[in-house]
């Protein structure tokens, strides 16, 4: 607060000073980009189906060990949603030989960290240390990972925490209609399924946690990388010795996910005391091995993926009926989904939602413009030489590669296929995969204020009272 009177003097100062015309200055074309050559690395395949890639760098003494194992939200069944984050959060809380201060005091001795958190699809345990500590690493990473003890008081503590997020999550207009849309999109899908609810957390057992840990938690589809300053030969060996013996199991599966019916669907949360509408307008999208792939990237550049994008142009900018309009694909290894999201004044509900249905529409009917395009192209191949800058950067992009089955050909070729995709093939893309007319549209907001008008500018509403609303159910009704 104590910053607006020295702006407000510093403006008055300006006022005084004679004006003076600016000379117009043009800002440099951007340069082309480098030629970037990712890291080679070493593979192996241990006797119990684990896949260990090395991936030398000897520029600093550091270490990153990344382990990606089956533990994703995608596997727990509606009833138990949360389970898969409560067991990744909770391996790190004491295994059969340290408890939860110990580990702590362990990585925290030699200045390192360690983490464990669970995706979509897959779970994370990440340790990073200097590179002189890889056993120590690679023994505490294999302890919390294979040999979890889930203590009943640290589950206790956790489902204390995670209601008390809830608890706030639950009335939080962002998080009703982000949740609401991936659970509409997806049409029951366990990729919808909310990270928990107070019901499902509430009775959630040590028993789930150790009967999901022995069914996800396999070697034979996990990947292990190491990157850093370390020798091949020694980081392979050692991931041998402290993962050897962890015992195969069944792969799981992740079920197909179905098209709903392609007509629009809008849904509005009603929340009387909200001042503002939040808005989600999306579609099932994409599996990140699609043809379509890299045109959806530079699509979701032009469109919403930065403050430079179209929709934070339209919205923001140009009409300011909110502080931000973005977009994103999500895509795992079945269809996940393209989201379109804003929030607005009550009264400009109607008027925000048809500006970014029109900025949609304008991609299937409309070339982008090559300035504009190639703009865009180099925003995001600018980026990737900044996302394998660390050890960290480097595991994280390798994994990323190796779960959907690309190796370093495909790492090495990325900012290629991104740079050639063309205006037509664009055009062609959004004209083909994507569908306006037909997305699901779902409002969070007081409903009385704008539902008439959504109906008669986009079609008919189903209204759901936030009361009665519940995120574990496909159509958000409680039964």
């Amino acid at each position: 607060m104590r910053i607006i009177p020295v702006l407000t003097a510093l403006a008055l100062v300006a006022s005084s000073v004679p004006a003076q015309q600016a000379p117009k200055q043009t800002p440099p074309p951007p340069k082309p980009a480098k030629e970037i050559r990712f890291p080679a690395f070493e593979e192996k395949t241990l006797a119990n189906g684990l896949r260990v890639v090395v991936i030398e760098q000897h520029e600093t003494p550091s270490l990153s060990l990344q382990l990606l194992f089956p533990g994703g939200k995608v596997h727990t069944p509606a009833s138990k949603a949360g389970l898969a984050d409560a067991t990744a959060a909770l391996i790190r809380e004491g295994t059969a030989t340290r408890s939860s201060q110990q580990i702590a005091q362990t990585i925290d001795s030699v200045g390192g960290e360690l983490n464990t958190v669970a995706g979509l699809e897959s779970g994370f345990a990440t340790v990073r240390a200097t590179s002189d500590q890889l056993d120590l690493g690679l023994d505490l990473l294999s302890d919390v990972v294979l040999r979890p003890g889930f203590p009943a008081e640290e589950l206790e503590r956790w489902r204390s925490q995670t209601l008390s997020g809830l608890q706030i999550q639950q009335t939080d207009p962002q998080y009703i209609a982000d949740t609401a849309f991936e659970r509409l999109v997806t049409g029951g899908h366990p990729y919808g399924l909310p990270a928990g609810t107070p019901e499902s957390v509430k009775g959630l057992t040590r028993d789930d946690l150790v009967a999901f840990h022995k069914r996800q938690y396999v070697p034979n589809a996990s990947i292990l990388a190491i990157v850093g300053d370390v020798k091949a030969a020694d980081a392979f060996a050692k991931a041998e010795r402290f993962f050897g013996a962890w015992p195969k199991g069944a792969e799981p599966g992740i079920p197909t996910v179905k098209r709903a019916e392609e007509k629009r669907q809008i849904v509005i949360v009603d929340k009387p005391d909200a001042v503002q509408t939040q808005i989600r307008v999306g579609q099932v999208g994409l599996a990140y091995r699609d043809p379509d792939h890299f045109a959806a990237q530079v699509y979701d550049a032009v469109v919403g993926s930065s403050s430079n994008s179209r929709l934070y142009e339209e919205i923001r900018r140009k009409r300011g009926l909110s502080y931000g309009a973005f977009s994103e694909f999500r895509m795992p290894t079945e269809a996940g989904w393209f989201l379109a999201s804003t929030f607005t004044k009550t009264e400009s509900t109607a008027e925000a939602l048809g500006l970014l249905l029109e900025v949609l529409e304008g991609m299937g009917k409309t070339p982008v413009p090559a300035a504009e395009l190639e703009a865009r192209k180099t925003y995001l191949t600018g980026a990737f030489p900044l996302e394998i800058e660390t050890p960290d950067g480097i595991a994280a992009k390798v994994l990323e590669a190796m779960k959907f089955g690309y190796g370093r050909e495909y790492l090495e070729s990325y900012r290629d296929k991104l740079g050639a995709v063309t205006a037509d093939q664009l055009k062609a893309f959004a004209a083909g995969r994507l569908h306006p007319d037909r997305m699901l549209i779902v409002l969070v907001g007081n409903a009385k204020t704008f539902a008439a008008d959504i109906e008669k500018r986009f079609g008919k509403p189903e209204v759901i009272s936030a009361a009665e609303l519940d995120l574990l159910q496909p159509g958000l009704r409680k039964q």
